[in-house]
C-alpha cells in the first residue's frame, strides 16, 4: 500500500473520530429537565390486583393509533375511548366521554394517586375538552394523546402535564 493511500486512510479515520467526539460532546451540553423534588412526588401505593389488571390491559394497547371517537383496537382510540375500553375489559362500566368520566368514582387528591386511577387534564384553550388517562405503578399514565399519535405512556411529572392537571378519580 502506498504512502499516499495510508495518509488518506489515516486522515479519514482522524476526521471520523473527531466527528464522533464532537457529536458525543454535543450531547453532554444539552440540558435535561430535572425530576421534581422528592417532597413533591406522590408516593404511589402498590397496585391492587384489580388495578394491576387495568394497568396491564392499558399497557397492551400502547402503540394503537389515536382516532377521534374511537373505542376499540380495530378502529383506534381517543382518550376517553381508551379508558372506557380498558375498564370494560376488566368488567367495569364507565361513561364513554371524558367529561362524564370526570364525575365517576371518588375524587382523589394529587398526593393520593394510585395505579388504576383516572387522571384528568385541561388541555384545550376553550376549556371545553378534558383529556384522561390511566395512572400506572411507575409514576406514569397511559393515554391516547391526539391525532397523528399513538396510545402511549407519559410521566405524571412532566412540566406540561403538571401544568394542565385538573383532577383524579378513583373507580376501583
Amino acid at each position: 500500500m502506498s504512502d499516499a493511500i495510508r495518509h488518506r486512510i489515516a486522515r479519514s479515520c482522524l476526521l471520523l473520530c473527531t466527528m464522533m467526539t464532537v457529536t458525543l460532546l454535543a450531547g453532554c451540553g444539552t440540558t435535561s429537565i430535572a425530576p421534581p423534588p422528592p417532597e413533591r412526588v406522590p408516593h404511589l401505593q402498590p397496585a391492587s390486583p384489580k388495578a394491576a389488571s387495568v394497568v396491564r390491559t392499558a399497557r397492551v394497547l400502547i402503540g394503537y393509533p389515536y382516532r377521534w371517537g374511537g373505542h376499540t383496537p380495530e378502529v383506534g382510540f381517543d382518550c376517553s375511548g381508551l379508558v372506557w375500553f380498558v375498564y370494560r375489559q376488566n368488567g367495569i362500566a364507565l361513561p364513554r366521554v371524558s367529561w362524564q368520566q370526570f364525575h365517576a368514582g371518588q375524587p382523589i387528591t394529587r398526593q393520593n394517586i394510585q395505579p388504576g386511577d383516572l387522571i384528568f387534564y385541561d388541555v384545550s384553550a376553550s376549556r371545553k375538552s378534558l383529556h384522561v388517562g390511566i395512572v400506572t405503578d411507575r409514576g406514569t399514565f397511559v393515554h391516547a394523546p391526539s391525532s397523528g399519535k399513538k396510545v402511549m405512556e407519559s410521566s405524571l411529572y412532566s412540566p406540561y402535564w403538571r401544568q394542565h392537571y385538573l383532577g383524579t378519580r378513583r373507580i376501583l
